[in-house]
Order: C-alpha cells, then sequence, then structure tokens
C-alpha cells in the first residue's frame, strides 16, 4: 500500500497462486472500505437531524443551514484541491447554479432546521428523506420528458397515500397537517434540483458542483443569519454542544459525507449508493427514539411503507426512468 491508501501491485511477485492471492487481497480491502463508507454515509446523514435540533437551540435556522454549508464548502475546496484538476464552473454557468441553489440547498437547509427546531423533533421530519426518489419520478416527467413505467407509477402512488396517513398520525405528536406538507416541499425541493443538475450539468464533477453551490450558499445565508438572527448564548454547556454540531454537520455531513457519496458512485455505481435511501430515515428515526423523540407504531409502519414502494420503484427493470441518486440531506 503507498502513501495516498492505494494498493500497488508488486511486480516482483511470480505469476500464479501468490499474485493471485495478492489481487483478491486487494479486492477483498476495497470491498471492505466500500461498505465501511456506505455505512457510516448512512450514519452521518442519519442523524444529521439530530444534530440540526441541537443546533437550532441556540442558532436560528439561516444560521444553522448557512454554516452546515460554509463548512461543506472548505472541505470539498479541499478535496478538489487535492485532485489538482482546474475548477469546470465558469461565470456562464451562474444563473444555473443561481436556481439549484435556492431550490435545491436554501430552501432545504433552512426549512428543515426551522421545522425541526419548531417542534423539537428530528426523527419525523428526517422521514420525508424517503420521498425524495419516488417525487424525482414525478418532475423527471416536465423537466426530462421521461414518462414513468406502471410499476413507478404504483409505487409513487402508494407512497403518496402513506404520506396523508403521515399527516394524520402526525397530529398525535402535535405537527400540524400544515407543517408536514411544508416539509414534504423539500424532499421536492431535492427532487426538482437533482433532475435539473442531470439536464443542466451532466458532464460537471459532483464534488465541484456540489463545492460551488455550497459556497455561492453560504455567502448569502451567513450574513443574513448575522443581520437577521440573535444567538442566544445560554447556558454556555449548550452553546458548545451546539457549535459541535454545527461543525459536524458542515464539515463531516455536508463535506467528508459528501465526496464518500460520489466516490461510491463513481467506484460501485449509483444504485449500490443510493441504497442509503434506504437507511438514513431508520437512523433518523432510532436517533431520535434514543434522544426522548415521540414515535408511534403508526409512524413506523408508514415509514417501512414508504421503503417497501422505494424498493419496488428501484427494482424496475428498465433504467431509463431510473430516479437520480441521492444526495446529502
Amino acid at each position: 500500500m503507498n502513501g495516498q491508501g492505494s494498493i500497488v501491485r508488486d511486480a516482483s511477485l511470480p505469476p500464479g497462486p501468490c499474485r493471485a492471492a495478492c489481487a483478491v487481497g486487494a479486492g477483498a480491502y476495497t470491498l471492505v472500505m466500500h461498505h465501511l463508507m456506505f455505512w457510516s454515509i448512512c450514519g452521518i446523514w442519519g442523524t444529521a437531524f439530530y444534530l440540526m435540533r441541537l443546533a437550532s437551540a441556540h442558532f436560528g435556522p439561516i444560521g444553522v443551514g448557512g454554516w452546515r454549508l460554509a463548512g461543506g464548502a472548505v472541505v470539498l475546496a479541499l478535496v478538489w484541491r487535492m485532485w489538482g484538476r482546474p475548477w469546470p464552473l465558469g461565470r456562464a454557468d451562474l444563473p444555473a447554479l443561481g436556481l439549484v441553489c435556492v431550490c435545491g440547498y436554501m430552501w432545504p437547509f433552512v426549512l428543515q432546521p426551522y421545522l425541526i427546531g419548531r417542534h423539537d423533533n428530528s426523527s419525523f421530519f428526517g422521514m420525508m428523506v424517503c420521498l425524495v426518489p419516488l417525487l424525482t419520478i414525478l418532475v423527471s416527467v416536465p423537466l426530462l420528458g421521461v414518462w414513468p413505467t406502471r410499476r413507478q407509477l404504483a409505487g409513487v402512488l402508494g407512497a403518496l397515500a402513506l404520506m396523508g396517513l403521515l399527516v394524520r398520525e402526525a397530529g398525535a405528536i402535535a405537527i400540524p397537517p400544515g407543517d408536514v406538507l411544508l416539509a414534504a416541499t423539500v424532499p421536492l425541493a431535492y427532487a426538482i434540483s437533482n433532475t435539473y443538475v442531470k439536464r443542466r450539468f451532466p458532464r460537471v464533477a459532483p464534488v465541484a458542483l456540489v463545492g460551488s453551490v455550497s459556497a455561492l450558499c453560504a455567502m448569502v445565508l451567513v450574513p443574513a443569519s448575522a443581520a437577521l438572527e440573535p444567538v442566544h448564548p445560554q447556558p454556555l454547556d449548550g452553546l458548545a454542544v451546539a457549535i459541535g454540531s454545527l461543525v459536524v454537520l458542515g464539515v463531516i455531513g455536508t463535506g467528508l459525507a459528501t465526496a464518500m457519496f460520489y466516490r461510491l458512485i463513481q467506484h460501485r455505481g449509483p444504485l449500490f449508493a443510493g441504497m442509503v435511501t434506504y437507511i438514513i430515515p431508520l437512523v433518523a428515526l432510532a436517533v431520535g427514539w434514543l434522544g426522548r423523540e415521540p414515535i408511534t407504531p403508526m409512524q413506523f409502519g408508514a415509514l417501512v411503507g414508504i421503503l417497501g414502494f422505494v424498493a419496488l420503484v428501484q427494482s424496475e427493470p428498465r433504467p431509463s426512468a431510473a430516479p437520480a441518486p441521492l444526495r446529502e440531506v
């Protein structure tokens, strides 16, 4: 293994069993690393909703979203610099990037901590991420001209029916239907943004794209937060936890986990990487339960049902209308 963590083949090894064993060992190492990345991403992004709850106790939603994106932009810029590639975006891309900023980043990154902080509940709103692949199928019709198959349409309609059940069940944990529907605009915004990116930036490296958009959003949200939102410094130990949560959300959640996610897409394909869709809501639910958030059996049942419809859609044999892979929440 060299200093960069990659396997180096030894040319002095004789052909035959020795070289074959070395190749098998290298393949096993790579497989283990890919699975470690996968489960790390699920844990990081599933826990992000609870970290937003902790940060929202002292910072406003604009600040939580802005500092998350600032931390992620710094990490992704460093990753790109390590790769030594020229930056693929320029001034001509700014209008399109602005649309992605507003729809796919500013809206969800501010709305999520707003709703989580308002209701002091992260697990319920973390469940909404499972709707991204299904809503992507719907928005692909007007944006890409791709119509869903019967199986995909059945999955979308079934999930929307269970979404209605969640709206009803939210009353049991004191979340009004209007806020549930507002939360549903987050996966819808992700779906629109993902689909537009697929059409407008098909050949731009995702790390550069996400880094650029994160930096642009942070330049707007961080000053806006400083001007509009007060920081609540008391108690001091709670403030330290909130600051630590923001650092983890930005550097690890939006930065490192995003880089790992797109590395998985490159080396294992979007189907393997996109399987995080199944795990993230379950992690969010488990972390919320450990944090003593109210979770009802019907809420858990609706989540399992929606994930079942996601599985139905993603098992579609024809890949032409397959949803874009989920990106960072």
